[in-house]
């Protein structure tokens, strides 16, 4: 009878993304989820071999295109050394006369000149400004002398100089009613080196001896 000499059929899925799950490695042991096992023991050894030597080969793939990276952004979470990679030139801020600071600045349509926002007087404004008006000095071109706060150091002037005080004895008005507690606009600090000030000093002693 040849039903009851012929093994009965089974279908085998062997396509790994039909099946359930994740299956990486390619194991043998997938055989179990697509209605039997098709497998003979070589086939078994060889699919084993082939999954796990997959599994390494991605492994090293990883390693060798984003090693590098992972190990940096590893060392950082442990690590706080920077590394510089450039080369000291020798070249002071100070001494490049090209490039100026970053000054709060507030550009207004149809005035040649932007407005400053910042307290200039400690700072060069000829050097860091980057701009000058041959016809005005800076305090003109300058917010700060018309938002009147509490204690400030003077008024806006011709000659960018002015008094050292605003108090009331010496007529000002800025610790009236109404004038703010506080400044509203940025602080600018510049700190030159101690030649970049000797220099400075000799030119301006040049300037009052002529």
């Amino acid at each position: 009878n040849p039903r009851e000499t012929t093994p009965p059929a089974i279908f085998c899925r062997q396509n790994y993304w039909l099946l359930k799950g994740f299956h990486f490695p390619a194991l043998p042991s997938a055989q179990e989820l697509s209605q039997g096992e098709w497998m003979s023991e070589s086939q078994e050894l060889l699919v084993t071999i082939f999954g796990w030597s997959s599994l390494a080969a991605l492994i090293i793939f990883v390693l060798v295109v984003f090693g590098n990276a992972i190990m940096n952004t590893v060392r950082t979470l442990f690590s706080g050394e920077v590394q510089d990679h450039g080369v000291d030139q020798k070249i002071d801020f100070s001494s490049i006369q090209e490039i100026s600071g970053y000054i709060p600045e507030v550009k207004v349509g149809g005035f040649l000149f932007p407005f400053l926002a910042t307290d200039t007087d400690d700072i060069d404004e000829d050097f860091l400004i980057g701009w000058k008006d041959p016809h005005s000095t800076y305090d003109d071109w300058n917010l700060i002398y018309d938002v009147k706060y509490k204690g400030m150091k003077r008024r806006r002037t011709q000659d960018g100089k002015g008094a050292e005080s605003c108090d009331e004895d010496d007529g000002g008005n800025e610790n009236e009613r109404g004038a703010l507690e506080h400044p509203i606009f940025s602080i600018c600090k510049h700190y030159p080196p101690e030649w970049y000030k000797k220099r400075k000093a000799q030119k301006s002693s040049a300037t009052r001896s002529t």
